[in-house]
């Protein structure tokens, strides 16, 4: 099975946004900073919303990094086995990426646990973040449940991929 164009879309999507949110607490920064340098009057919630909302710009953005490998690989160990090895399919390449994407799916896993776990409790106490702003807490946990999601379903692509005979996440 080759990866799926829907996937390279979704996750496109997501990368989009990522940058979008990167970029409007950027002008919040700077706004910020204007504020308080020059007119001694910073703003109350701009940390705090930052804070809070920034971690979806992170994980919005990690399905689309396992897809254009832009996640940290050991590329010294691929490359002494590809250069000691003399089969044409790259056999013990495509291992070594399924048991690394495996690793990586389990790692994710265990996000994806964990964002569920602090989601759950933060909709079932109606948790709130303690700043001056005050807004739900899973604004902050859902991304995390979301983001492992969609990277669970982009690695498991990546893997039937390589498994397929792609060469694309070697």
């Amino acid at each position: 099975m080759r990866y799926p164009k829907f996937m390279d879309k979704i996750n496109t999507v997501g990368a989009i946004l990522c940058g979008v949110i990167v970029f409007i607490f950027s002008i919040l920064a700077v706004m910020e900073s204007i504020l308080r340098q020059f007119f001694g009057s910073p703003t109350v919630w701009t940390l705090n919303v930052t804070s809070a909302v920034f971690i979806w710009a992170a994980f919005l953005g990690s399905s689309y990094a396992f897809q254009e490998h832009g996640h940290v690989a050991v590329d010294l160990v691929r490359d002494l086995v590809d250069k000691h090895t003399k089969s044409e399919k790259r056999t013990p390449r495509r291992v070594m990426s399924v048991i690394g994407y495996i690793c990586a799916f389990i790692v994710v896993l265990c996000i994806l646990w964990g964002g569920w776990v602090a989601t759950v409790s933060a909709v079932k106490i109606n948790q709130m973040w303690p700043f001056v702003f005050k807004f739900p807490y899973v604004i902050s946990t859902l991304p995390v449940v979301i983001g492992s999601v969609q990277m669970l379903v982009t690695l498991i692509f990546m893997i039937l991929d390589i498994i397929a005979g792609g060469d694309k996440y070697l």
